[in-house]
């Protein structure tokens, strides 16, 4: 985490664009003075120089980000401000990070089932017309881009029902479970999320199922009398579900990398929209805060990864 951490402050501290100018805005002013005494001022508040207009180094400022860190502070915006005064990033997050959470639930759920009838019903069935048919429709399905197919929903959705999917403020009036228009729009989102991501687990699950039923404890099995059934979830499946698992619990953090792009094409009020916001307007504080919570939830995905090899491989020790 602290590599990660050093470098992405460093890469976002490189990268071109004055956050400065973005901050003081369209300002009007009749002189020289005027203006960099505004811009000297924005610079103080945002932290990148000191009260005797000395520039801060930026190493200076990453320790001092680590050290707001350890107590999950995590500044305040440079973009998102409130009469002048950045809005904390803790209560951003904490505001919009609801969005974000049940959108990628939802998906993963429905990614995670929908994958694996896909890929039991196309090892099952090789060759059949049905395990043609899902092979071309999931490498389609891979090649596109998620923002992409983001807009192939929204305009197949526009013109068989006449709706769009951008989400409205009616859509989030609280209490959020119990407002009709929420899940209306989360349609939409949701039903991308969840294709962009299933192709894949699907195209893993087939090809594991079928070097598993080439096996001679699955003829074995056969010749025994056990039922289809039996064989695939009792046997294959789970001798199986090493490799799947790992592509599951990498995919879950990549599910909040590509709700990006689809809540930015829905107007979805999340993380992921405010997230390619601040990348626009340079506000370097929301980039870090962001930039540190993803990774951190890959690295416990992949710890929590790693742990579920032992319930699923009795062999395997640590």
């Amino acid at each position: 985490m602290v590599g990660i951490t050093l470098m992405n402050f460093t890469l976002i501290n490189v990268a071109p664009g004055d956050p400065i100018l973005i901050r003081i805005g369209l300002l009007k002013c009749e002189n020289a003075d005027c203006y960099n005494s505004a811009y000297n001022r924005a610079a103080i508040e945002m932290g990148l120089l000191d009260h005797d207009y000395y520039s801060i180094p930026w190493f200076t400022r990453y320790v001092e980000f680590l050290t707001k860190l350890t107590h999950l502070d995590f500044g305040k915006s440079w973009y998102y401000t409130v009469a002048g005064d950045g809005i904390p990033i803790s209560k951003i997050i904490r505001d919009h990070a609801p969005y974000t959470v049940i959108l990628n639930i939802l998906s993963f759920v429905l990614s995670l089932v929908l994958s694996v009838a896909i890929g039991v019903i196309s090892a099952t069935r090789a060759r059949s017309f049905w395990d043609r048919s899902l092979t071309v429709a999931m490498l389609l399905g891979y090649s596109m881009p998620l923002f992409w197919l983001a807009k192939l929903l929204m305009y197949s959705s526009f013109t068989l029902f006449n709706f769009t999917g951008v989400a409205n403020k009616d859509a989030f009036i609280k209490p959020l479970l119990l407002n009709p228009v929420f899940y209306k729009y989360l349609i939409l989102p949701t039903l991308a999320l969840t294709l962009g991501h299933l192709v894949f687990m699907a195209r893993l699950i087939r090809s594991q199922l079928l070097e598993i039923l080439r096996q001679d404890y699955i003829t074995t099995a056969r010749a025994k009398g056990v039922n289809d059934r039996g064989i695939i979830y009792k046997h294959a499946f789970r001798n199986g579900l090493l490799p799947i698992v790992t592509i599951i619990g990498s995919s879950l953090p990549g599910l909040l990398g590509g709700s990006v792009m689809v809540e930015s094409v829905f107007g979805w009020p999340g993380l992921g929209t405010y997230f390619l916001e601040a990348a626009l307007f340079r506000d370097f504080p929301f980039l870090m805060a962001i930039n540190t919570i993803f990774p951190f939830l890959f690295l416990v995905s992949r710890l929590l990864t790693d742990i579920t090899y032992v319930f699923i491989d009795p062999r395997i020790k640590y």
